[in-house]
């Protein structure tokens, strides 16, 4: 009997609004959906109102 192990993993880059509460909505958001998160990440841009 063959079995389907689906562990595909994705990485996903975003650009989001740096404000309080951003990172919290998105890891919900998966969350909710019931995907894994295995680790995020938030780093700076060039410009200060943006975050990847």
């Amino acid at each position: 009997m063959e079995q389907n192990n689906n562990n595909t993993r994705r990485v996903i880059s975003l650009l989001v609004d740096n404000s309080n509460g951003v990172l919290a909505r998105i890891s919900s958001l998966f969350c909710r959906r019931g995907f894994n998160i295995d680790s995020l990440t938030v780093s700076a841009t060039n410009d200060p109102k943006v975050s990847r």
